[in-house]
């Protein structure tokens, strides 16, 4: 047996990957009746409450206050996203996709898209929503600056469920054939599959290198490292509360999880890593590098960037969206890239 998991531990160091301590998640929030995946925005937290056709809002420094409806009235709301203060909501029983503008009281959902079969996971980048269509069967976007955004196909999928855009690439989960598969952005390439097995896989976040999968039939939570070619799956959060875990989140070090059948919001601390790995997430990165239409930052020192070529002029600036940005507009050559007082150079190709 000892030989067996020396000779493993050398496979695992050869390939890459690196053995994590499992992280325990306890209970942060309770009684919220089949809360969905959730999106956060500075210290508020969202969340999509299935059974109850509403979005509520509970704020993590306060976890004892009731949560707050922000929406009511939504038909089996999963999905959220953010643009510019308004919270985009897909419909799963509606067959639709709707927005709200948080910036008023008492927001009315505004339909943007009708006759999408059973949207779930939304995502965006830049001005389009990569949204995920269980029944259709596809990975779809809109471009929400259009008065009347038109559905464009991206890939076909297997019944998608949740997304989780990297840099230039879309993860998704295919939660009835238990795996995960991944596609580069603007490519013309086929979708590859790069977990598979998995026991129902819901939700899907990431943080520093790692890719975190909401087992919802093992009520786990497993990881893989992303930046691999093969990774390997293992065990990254499980706690003794666990019923069905589905939705994910992460801020910070501290990663989310609402439990759709137990009706309750835990977290776990991802600080409890190896040392390798918290020295790679304090460390801000910037990749690809070079890069053809996005890049990503990771750990920026703040969310305002702006970038200039390489005589000093001015040529982009803005807020990190998921800490992606979008520099397909940029001609060939070589930029620097601010954020806070972090300096660092890239190259667009």
């Amino acid at each position: 047996m000892q030989k067996q998991f020396y000779f493993l531990l050398l496979i695992l160091l050869l390939t890459g990957n690196t053995i994590y301590a499992q992280v325990s998640a306890s209970s942060f929030i309770t009684n919220l009746n089949t809360p969905n995946p959730m999106i956060i925005e500075d210290n508020e937290m969202y969340i999509g409450i299935y059974a109850l056709d509403k979005v509520v809002k509970i704020n993590l420094d306060n976890p004892g206050a009731t949560p707050v409806d922000v929406v009511t009235g939504v038909n089996r709301p999963y999905g959220l996203a953010l643009k510019d203060k308004y919270l985009y909501i897909s419909e799963f029983g509606g067959n639709k996709i709707s927005r709200i503008n948080l910036s008023i009281s008492n927001p009315v959902p505004e339909v943007i898209l009708t006759n999408v079969n059973s949207p779930l996971g939304l995502e965006f980048v830049g001005n389009d929503l990569y949204m995920a269509l269980e029944g259709d069967n596809k990975i779809a976007k809109i471009d929400v600056s259009q008065p009347i955004p038109q559905l464009v196909d991206i890939t076909s999928a297997a019944s998608p469920f949740e997304l989780e855009i990297i840099g230039d690439e879309i993860f998704y989960t295919e939660r009835f054939e238990g795996r995960v598969s991944k596609f580069k952005l603007n490519s013309s390439t086929s979708p590859i599959t790069i977990a598979q097995g998995l026991s129902y896989p819901s939700g899907l976040t990431s943080h520093g290198n790692q890719l975190y999968i909401s087992e919802a039939g093992a009520s786990k939570i497993s990881q893989l490292n992303f930046t691999l070619a093969n990774p390997i799956v293992s065990d990254g959060i499980v706690s003794s509360e666990f019923s069905y875990p589905s939705g994910l989140a992460v801020k910070n070090n501290t990663i989310f999880i609402t439990d759709f059948f137990g009706g309750s919001l835990l977290k776990a601390d991802l600080g409890a890593l190896s040392v390798s790995e918290q020295q790679y997430k304090n460390k801000t990165q910037i990749y690809p590098n070079p890069a053809k239409d996005f890049i990503t930052v990771m750990n920026p020192p703040s969310k305002e960037y702006k970038i200039y070529d390489m005589v000093g002029k001015l040529i982009l600036s803005g807020k990190l969206e998921r800490n992606n940005i979008d520099i397909s507009q940029l001609i060939k050559g070589a930029y620097t890239i601010q954020t806070g007082d972090l300096i660092k150079k890239f190259i667009k190709e």
